[in-house]
């Protein structure tokens, strides 16, 4: 038993309750969350997410050359 329990002389089964009702809240708002996600658009554009760490300066230029290099490979394979 855990010592909240023993000190309240409650059983652990008001314990549980609490428990499951924090782990219940907790996916609800995951749940949320990832719908909200949804519907403004945050998993429109995957694959630019990881040409955006190259973009370290003003021209931008190795992440336009590595976008460029990924629309050319993606055209080539759909031939």
């Amino acid at each position: 038993m855990c010592p909240n329990c023993i000190l309240n002389q409650q059983g652990l089964s008001s314990g549980l309750y609490v428990a499951f009702f924090i782990c219940g809240l907790f996916f609800v708002m995951a749940i949320a969350g990832i719908i909200w996600a949804f519907r403004n658009g945050e998993f429109e554009d995957m694959e630019s997410v990881k040409f955006d760490m190259l973009d370290d300066d003003e021209s931008n230029l190795l992440a336009n050359r590595a976008r460029q290099a990924m629309e050319r490979n993606r055209l080539a394979a759909n031939e």
